[in-house]
Parts: C-alpha cells; structure tokens; sequence
C-alpha cells in the first residue's frame, strides 16, 4: 500500500543520492556525503533553506556594445562588468537604466537563461527545481523579440512563491506582463473579449480538463467525455469576461507598477477600468452557479473601479480553487515531476487524494512538497521491494543531464564576473544552449513554437519523461561530453577530477567504485562494474594481466601520471570512462 507516512531513520547514501537528484540540480560527493548522514527531516530543513545566490541578475561583461538613449543607439565601451536589468551597486560601475540593446534581444534572452542555470547548478535548496516546476505548471515561454526583463520577472515571481503561497501565484501571475502578452489577455476588452488565458487557466493551469474515471497501472488517465471539470460554452467566455482590462506597457517597464514587497516587488500588470466588463456574470454548475453582480460604475472612482476588477479576479480564483479536482490536478504534476511517471488507482486513493488534501488547506506549496519529499512512498520503502518504482524511475531532462553532470564533475564553469565572455557567450550560449539544449528539444524556457502546455515530458500521456528520449535527441544526449565536457576551452582535467573524489586513483576497482556509487541510482552489479573497468581502463580487457598483477598496467600509468609523464594517454583513458558511465542507461535515468 503506498504510503505517505513519514520516511524514518538516517538516509544513507542510497536515498541521500535519490533526494537530491530529485529535488535540486546540485548533487555532488561532497554533498552525499553530508546528506547521507541527515534524518529525512534534516535532510529537508536544509533543503527548505534558499541558498545564497551568486549573482541576482544577468551581467554584461566588458566590452562595446549598443545602448539606446533617447531612442537612438549610442555604442559605449563598458569597462568592468555591468547589471542590465535592474540598477545594483553590484557588480560595480553598472552604467545605470539604458542596457537592453547591449547585446541584441535573443542574446539577452540566452544571457538570461545563462544566469538562471548558473544559479540553479550552484543552488543547495530546493528553490530552482520548485521554480522549475512551476514553469511547468504556468508556462509562459520565452519569445525571440519579447522583453528579456520581463521574462526576468515572470522568473523571479514564479521564484518567489516557489515555497509559498500558490493561489497568490495564481492571481500575480495572470497580471503578470510576460503572461499578459504571451496569451493575449492584454488584449482582452469588453465587446472584444479575447478567451486564450481564461481557457488555459482552466484547462492546463489550475482544474484542468476533466475529472478521470479510471487510472491504469501504466498512468493512462481515461475521462468520461470532455471536459467533466467545467463547461467550454458558459465558463471559458464568462472566466474570459472577468479577465478584460487588465493591461502592461511594452515599452515601459521602469514605469510600471509594482506588486509589492510580499509578492516580490516586480514590475505588474494593472487595471484598466475603461476596457472591463462589469456587467453580471455567472458560471455554470461546475462552479456551482457562481455569481459576480453587476457593477455600477456611475460615480465611481477610478481606483473603486480597480478595486473591483482585482475582487472579481480574485473572487474567480478562489472558486476555481475551492474544487477538489484543482488540489488533485497539480499534484498530480508535482507527482510526475518528483517521483513518478506511472499514476496507478492505488497511487491516485493513497498518495494523490490525501496530498491534495494537504493543499487545498492553504495551498501552500512547502507544505505539500515536504509532505510528498518526506514520504515512505517517495523512498520506494512502503512495500517490500524497495527498487522496484521509484528510484532510478524517471528520465533525466535534458536540463537535469547537464546540470547535475557539471556539479558531480566539479566542472569548471568559467566565472560570469571575471571571465564574462568565456561564461556567457562561450559557455552557456553557444555551448550548452545552441548546442545541447535547443537540439534536445528543452530550450529551457521554450520558445515561439513552445505551446501553453510546455515541454510534452510535462504533459504528454502515457510516455511523460520517456519523451525527453526519441530519434532527434537521443544524439546530443550522448554527445553531452564532445559537445560540452571534453572541450577544450573550459579546462576540464579527468585525472584531477579522480584524485578529487578517488582516495586510491591507481586501484581501478576503486575508480569504478566510486564514480558508479556518485553516479547511479543503484549500485550495479560486480559484472556491470568490471565491464566498465575492463572495456575502458584495459582496452577491452586485452591489457589485463594474469592474477595478482592483473592492473598492473593501470597502476603504472597512474604513478607516471603522477609524476608528471603520461598525462595525455591517462586522460584519454579516463574520458572513455567518464562518457562511458554518462551513456549508460544507469546514469540516464534518476
């Protein structure tokens, strides 16, 4: 019976490895070795505990580039690194408010993404994967000629309630200017009533489609029509009447209001009276009927009249969440996000119903993600075989490959501030963004042609994660240490990285040991183990010697690497090895 009672007793370094793939894009030997020590809830409390962040935006490094004064471009040449989004004292000598055009807006967008990633490979907390998530959740992607800063913003508010409030997020972002534009509700007027956003809050980002009538044990969900959980003829129009008049300005982010210091203090979105509809309106019985009266604008004041278009939006939020299948919705995807792809009856009665539970309390988002991080069920421990569902159970995305594969190799990523063009332009932009992640079908934040949905691991039944798999992007995936590690450009060494992490490099066994131990979810069999070590340290076992002495060769080649001799012939070998165990099908999965 799975169960949400409370994992007891020490991790260990098994469920250490489990929890921290799952909950961060940071897991390192270091970082076991600490958690495998932990109690669930200590383990938990240092997640809960943002870590500081290197930086807390983009920064443009030295260089001349393009700014626009006056709405004309002037070429400057900055001489120290240089915020562009906000005015911070830090780095120093920022060069103040006009910064968009420094580099061209699609590299705005890929120094953004450059940031936020090298933030989230560095983050000890749970904070980037629960932003992460919620991107899945409220997904807004990115688009070639939108605003950088207010993709920044929609980031850093789905960042600041990433443990907090979710139906505060609800509202925030539906104002939001990056969501405004990115389904049309800016648009939206009364007489001309747009319905994109009121039908994608409905279906993909509070209640969803419909109420399911059976869960297999693959996690096929089966519905009895479509949809069961609102009405398209009378809640999309009337939901997309109450969204009318909300409205941002393109072109003039400094001079947008803010949401205030409890939502983040970003740049908002802001009512409109002239362009809302404040006649009557009612939704159908899904919502029980729900009704907003008619409001009399005669004599009214303009901030009577805002007042009244945020109770309305605010009055439709609560509804929408006041119904049981909204909690079960989200934790559904929180489910598939954290623990598991397959959604069985038993999965939906004993870890689903209750956790929706937890939720819809408060909709506080540490509270159901500690629930669910916390549980016997997500350590594969309430039943009698604990390797049989969730460890090792999901695909890897892309993002995770990349990120979780730089901090357990302690790669050195080169430093935004001193090394600025080397980091952003070289590393993260084309690197890791042109050359990995847009070819594995994850531009981290989509794109143009990214749909409301998101990403189709997201949303995409029966396969979920399997879909991050397919004949595109299986390539890049096991090209991940051509196209990124084993360049030359970042300074990667293997034999450091082994006597980093090895006590006794010259000991094959140990090598494996170690790395297969860090790497995978499980720990392989003696027979896995030696394929690795006779494929990759012996040249296929051709190199073995008979007993004893049989790594004698290694052992040779490791103490003339150690004085200086050999260096390239033991790097090579160990790259071999390295890729080899970031192909396997262990490391593939988490």
């Amino acid at each position: 019976m799975a169960s949400l009672a409370p994992f007891e007793g020490v991790l260990g370094p098994r469920l250490a490895k489990h929890l921290l793939r799952r909950a961060t894009f940071n897991i390192s030997q270091d970082r076991i070795d600490e958690f495998k020590l932990y109690t669930v809830d200590q383990a938990l409390a240092v997640l809960l505990t943002p870590s500081q962040k290197y930086l807390e935006q983009p920064i443009h490094y030295p260089g001349t580039g393009t700014i626009t004064v006056n709405n004309a471009p002037v070429q400057i040449e900055l001489t120290d690194p240089a915020p562009w989004i906000n005015d911070e004292p830090d780095p120093p000598n920022g060069f103040g408010p006009a910064k968009q055009n420094w580099s061209g807006q699609q590299r705005e967008n890929n120094f953004l993404d450059g940031w936020w990633m090298d933030e989230a490979r560095r983050d000890t907390s749970l904070r980037s994967k629960m932003t992460y998530f919620l991107f899945t959740n409220l997904t807004a992607p990115q688009k070639d000629n939108g605003k950088s800063a207010y993709y920044y913003d929609y980031l850093m508010l789905l960042e600041h309630f990433c443990l907090s409030d979710w139906k505060e997020l609800i509202f925030q972002v539906s104002i939001n200017p990056r969501m405004l534009e990115f389904l049309n509700n800016d648009l939206n007027t009364k007489g001309l009533v747009n319905e994109n956003y009121a039908r994608e809050l409905l279906e993909l980002y509070t209640i969803g489609v419909g109420k399911p009538i059976y869960i297999d044990d693959m996690g096929n969900v089966g519905f009895d029509g479509d949809p069961l959980n609102y009405s398209e003829i009378t809640d999309i129009p009337e939901v997309a009447r109450i969204l009318t008049g909300w409205r941002f300005d393109k072109n003039n982010r400094s001079g947008m209001p803010l949401n205030g210091t409890a939502n983040g203090n970003l740049p908002t979105g802001y009512a409109l009276p002239d362009e809302h509809d404040f006649d009557a309106k009612q939704l159908s019985e899904y919502f029980d009927d729900y009704q907003i009266a008619a409001f009399d604008t005669t004599g009214k004041s303009e901030s009577q009249k805002k007042a009244q278009m945020e109770s309305e939006l605010r009055g439709l939020i609560d509804k929408i969440l006041e119904q049981d299948e909204t909690a079960k919705y989200i934790c559904r995807k929180l489910y598939r996000f954290f623990v598991s792809r397959n959604i069985s009856t038993e999965i939906e009665a004993d870890i689903i119903i209750p956790l929706a539970a937890t939720f819809r309390a408060n909709y506080d988002l540490t509270e159901v993600i500690t629930q669910l991080l916390k549980s016997q069920h997500f350590y594969d421990a309430d039943d009698s075989d604990s390797s049989d569902e969730i460890i090792g159970g999901l695909i890897k995305s892309p993002l995770e490959l990349l990120l979780q594969t730089i901090t357990l190799l302690n790669f050195p990523v080169p430093d935004p501030i001193t090394h600025g063009e080397l980091h952003y332009k070289v590393f993260y932009e084309n690197t890791i963004i042109k050359k990995f992640l847009d070819i594995s079908a994850q531009p981290i934040f989509g794109d143009t042609n990214t749909p409301p949905a998101g990403f189709p691991a997201h949303y995409s039944s029966p396969n979920f994660d399997k879909s991050w798999f397919n004949s595109s992007t299986i390539i890049p995936r096991y090209n991940i240490c051509k196209i990124v590690f084993f360049k030359g450009n970042f300074g990667f060494n293997p034999g450091d990285f082994i006597e980093e992490v090895v006590q006794n490099p010259s000991d094959p066994e140990e090598i494996v040991n170690v790395l297969t131990d860090m790497m995978f979810p499980e720990t392989p069999s003696q027979k896995r183990k030696q394929y690795f070590i006779d494929t990759f340290l012996f040249d296929g076992g051709s190199l073995l010697q008979e007993g004893n002495a049989k790594y004698y060769y290694w052992n040779e080649l490791w103490s003339k690497y150690q004085d200086g001799k050999k260096t390239k012939i033991v790097n090579d070998i160990l790259e071999s090895l390295i890729e080899a165990l970031i192909w396997s099908q262990e490391y593939q999965t988490t």
